[in-house]
């Protein structure tokens, strides 16, 4: 197994590399809590019908980000942040594979932006 170098957090602390500091631990939290849930974010019982007729079409079927994977998620090409046009614009949707497609790439774009 290759060995990581420890790095340091911007709060200061030395911590191994792939562990997270308890600074980034509690703005996580904080930031969590503040969230609203998925439901008031409008992924309701609505979101479930749509997104599941769209996964439904046969051009939908496979994850648009070209693993071969079936998709089973619904994913915003534009993050909507809470705009409710572009939320149910369905052009701005895109068939993907929930893992690891959704759940790491799609996320670490994201938060790059």
């Amino acid at each position: 197994m290759a060995w990581k170098p420890r790095r340091v957090c911007r709060c200061g602390n030395i911590i191994a590399a792939t562990d997270l500091c308890e600074c980034q631990i509690r703005r996580k939290a904080e930031a969590d809590r503040l969230r609203p849930n998925a439901n008031d974010r409008g992924y309701d019982s609505k979101w479930r019908r749509e997104s599941t007729a769209f996964l439904a079409q046969p051009e939908n079927r496979f994850c648009a980000c070209g693993c071969g994977r079936l998709a089973d998620c619904v994913d915003h090409k534009i993050p909507h942040r809470g705009d409710k046009k572009l939320f149910w614009s369905r052009s701005n949707w895109q068939p993907l594979a929930s893992s690891p497609c959704h759940a790491s790439r799609k996320q670490r774009m994201e938060h790059r932006q």
